[in-house]
This record gives structure tokens, C-alpha cells and sequence, in this order.
């Protein structure tokens, strides 16, 4: 989600703009999710990772890198991360071989 802060949600909110600000951000969330998800599952051997760490089915989505004020210092974001980054260099050789 795009970085805001308390005064940014109160003058959404004053201007009448906090819901389709909220419904955009969900949007452009979900898109998101489902190129990394298309990119990974092009890939036998990166869905298989994603069964190694219990994520297949996988919607795509990867935790935020802060949870409640501190660092996301969780194993199965670093691999969801390292998957779909593979995936995005894949698919960024590909490209660039056609």
C-alpha cells in the first residue's frame, strides 16, 4: 500500500476521496498480485518452492516488509520474495531474448 500518513487519510476524508482512494490502492494491490502470481506459476520448479514452504495455492501477494512497526522478519516472506523475484528476472530474460 502507498505511504500515508494520518494527515494524508484526513484530508482524503475532507475532500470526499478516502473510498476511491482506498478502492484504487486495492485495485492496483490486486493487480500486482496477479502478474507476480502469472509470472511465478509459468515455472514447475518455483511452484514447487512455493509447496516447500506450504504457499501453493499462492494468490500472489507478498507480506509488507513492516508489521506493526517493526521489520517483517519473517522465512516465508524472504522465500515469497526470492520466488517472485526469480520469476520477474525470468520474465526479464525472456523478454529480452525476443
Amino acid at each position: 500500500m502507498t505511504d500515508i500518513d494520518v494527515r494524508d487519510i484526513a484530508a482524503l476524508r475532507q475532500q470526499g476521496d478516502l473510498g476511491e482512494f482506498l478502492r484504487q490502492t486495492r485495485n492496483d494491490e490486486a493487480a500486482t498480485n496477479a502478474q507476480r502470481k502469472r509470472l511465478v506459476y509459468r515455472h514447475t520448479d518455483l511452484v514447487d518452492q512455493l509447496r516447500l514452504i506450504g504457499q501453493d495455492p499462492w494468490n500472489g501477494r507478498i507480506p509488507p516488509p513492516e508489521w506493526g512497526g517493526a521489520i517483517n522478519t519473517s522465512p516465508i516472506r524472504a522465500a515469497l520474495l526470492a520466488i517472485a523475484t526469480e520469476a520477474e528476472k525470468r520474465a526479464g530474460h525472456q523478454q529480452a531474448a525476443a
